[in-house]
Formats: C-alpha cells, structure tokens, sequence
C-alpha cells in the first residue's frame, strides 16, 4: 500500500470512528444562508463554475463563498483566488496538517456543499471536521456526515444544484 492509500484509509477510520460522538449531538442551525464553503474537484471547477448559480439562486454574494479544490497532483501555486488541498495536506493519521485547510474546516459557513467524487476520503474528512451549520453532498453509501445527501450521479451538477435549492427552499433557508 503507497503512503496516500495508508493516510486514506486512516482518515476513513478516524471518520467512522468518531462519527456516532459527532452525528448524535450535531443538529443543523437553520437560518438564512449568508456563507458557502465548497470543497469541489479542481478539474471539475475549470469546467463548470457554479458559483454564478449559487449567487443567483441562493441570492449571495461571490465573496462570501470560499472555495476549496482538491488537486491529487502537486498542488497549483500559480491561483491566488483558489486554495487548493490534496493528500499531502494530511499527516499520516489522517488529520489536517495544512494551516489553510484547518482554517477553511474552523469556518462556520451557514452552508458546506462538497462536490468532490465520493471516493475522495479527504474532502469527506474535512467535511466532517467542519464547522458548517449545515452539509449537503452527493449520496454515500458508508458515510453520514451529511445534513443532506442527494442520491444524483456526480456528474450531473446541475440536477444536483437544482435539488440543492430545492430542499432549501422547502427548509425555508432562502427565499
């Protein structure tokens, strides 16, 4: 096993473990959404921005949504909007070690949205640590660290967005 599919592993077995001492007292905090974190795939964003749609349909501002992209190789110093995380930014225990991620999970976005592909432990594993009020992602299986878990294929973000407003038009969190 390489040192990535070990730090996976770990942080998958961290997260499990600690998830009934979390999810048991954790209750989201409905009010109206004023921040968005994201946690999304770097080669997802350069071809799909969807911060137009969430300004538009949540009626936000783009600066106060804060984007994290995960990028498996090196990561890209040549961004200054984007902050970028990987593997590396986890010790071997799998918990964060990179000040900017620990930084992004202390935040308390009213609303976290990941949009990484569900085999990416360590988007799931910043999402855990989050301090959102409340967590949205695609549908998975083994883990409930999510508010809401929309059951849509990853490729499809714009049937994935859409139901996103749809559930928070029904919680009452945008008008």
């Amino acid at each position: 096993m390489n040192l990535k599919g070990f730090k996976k592993n770990t942080a998958l077995k961290f997260i499990k473990k600690h998830i009934d001492d979390v999810t048991e007292n954790q209750q989201p905090s409905l009010k109206k959404i004023k921040t968005v974190g994201i946690l999304a795939d770097g080669d997802l964003y350069k071809a799909y921005d969807f911060t137009k749609f969430l300004c538009e349909e949540i009626d936000i501002r783009n600066s106060d949504i804060k984007i994290f992209l995960y990028q498996e190789n090196d990561l890209d110093k040549n961004h200054e909007n984007y902050k970028f995380f990987n593997d590396k930014s986890f010790n071997l225990r799998g918990k964060i070690k990179d000040l900017k991620v620990k930084h992004f999970a202390n935040k308390e976005f009213d609303l976290l949205i990941n949009y990484c592909k569900q085999d990416n432990t360590f988007a799931h594993l910043i999402s855990f640590q989050s301090k959102a009020k409340m967590k949205v992602s695609f549908e998975t299986d083994e883990l409930k660290i999510y508010d809401v878990s929309i059951n849509i294929a990853e490729n499809k973000i714009d049937t994935f967005n859409n139901e996103l407003v749809k559930y928070l038009h029904i919680f009452k969190l945008i008008e």
